[in-house]
């Protein structure tokens, strides 16, 4: 697939790893707090522990699976200064009530929210449309886009109340800009999910909400593992879950209104996409438009 497709080449430098402009060291999230799903293991277990180390005082971990890892990792990387509250929830993001039900266990445990991470993901099996599982093939879309819509919705009158930091950023994927054959639902589910974090702006953007939408990255997780043997086997997967956590962490340690609704490819070098920013805006860059 050409690169041009995805934007790889929209940067000169693609980044596999932490590196300065993104380290923990230079974020300051004392007195914010982060809600992140899918934040059991791989990206999301990641990107908390970014967090944490950035000096987040509060995370609410919600996942299907067991967080007591991703709690653990979180208290060793705080902050000594910032207090981490950390809050576990066991949360299913497809299940209106049980979202509902932990967006009110946030407020009552933190009062606030800044930052909403909708990391929680599906990946249907690989098949040509014609030779898909209809119920494995709709599953990608319960998850991330319902799964995505339910958490955002739950949480969104907090975060506008609380007058923080109003920040929502969806993990989609290079595949809903781009083609990723034979896992049409997951990369039309991703495309959803991409302008669904632009159409916050122009609902909510009068509110102050910022929404991003970020690719990770070629991340070797275990969602990523159950690809095709020629797949996974491919050299391209030498990111590690630091780098789009750590990629996160620097979108959101500040309001950037420049980003608002836009694409964010991990692998970009940070400070070369802040020296094209006016390129980007006057452009009107990193969105998906019709173009006739």
């Amino acid at each position: 697939m050409p690169g041009h497709y995805i934007g790889e080449d929209f940067l000169p430098t693609n980044k596999h790893d932490v590196y300065p402009a993104i380290e923990a060291a230079k974020a300051d999230l004392r007195g914010k707090v982060v809600v992140i799903t899918g934040a059991s293991r791989g990206l999301g277990q990641a990107t908390a522990t970014a967090m944490a180390a950035g000096g987040a005082s509060g995370l609410a971990l919600l996942a299907r699976g067991d967080l007591a890892a991703t709690a653990a990792a979180c208290r060793a990387a705080a902050c000594a200064s910032s207090n981490l509250q950390v809050l576990t929830l066991t949360v299913d993001v497809t299940d209106e009530a049980q979202v509902a039900a932990a967006a009110a266990q946030v407020q009552d445990a933190f009062g606030r929210v800044d930052v909403v991470i909708n990391n929680a993901g599906h990946l249907e099996h690989w098949a040509l449309v014609a030779e898909s599982e209809p119920g494995a093939w709709w599953r990608s879309f319960e998850v991330n886009v319902r799964g995505t819509y339910l958490v955002t919705r739950a949480f969104l009158p907090l975060l506008v109340a609380c007058g923080g930091a109003k920040t929502v950023v969806n993990v989609t994927t290079a595949g809903a800009v781009g083609f990723l054959p034979r896992y049409s639902a997951y990369s039309i589910s991703k495309l959803a999910m991409l302008r669904l974090a632009e159409w916050l702006g122009h609902e909510y953007g009068d509110a102050g909400v910022l929404a991003h939408a970020v690719h990770p990255g070629m991340v070797m997780t275990d969602m990523a593992a159950t690809l095709p043997p020629e797949f996974v086997g491919a050299p391209i997967w030498d990111d590690v879950p630091a780098l789009p956590a750590h990629t996160l962490l620097w979108l959101v340690r500040e309001r950037r209104e420049w980003l608002a609704g836009r694409y964010v490819d991990c692998r970009w070098d940070v400070e070369a996409l802040l020296a094209r920013r006016q390129e980007v805006v006057d452009g009107d860059k990193l969105k998906v438009n019709l173009v006739v």
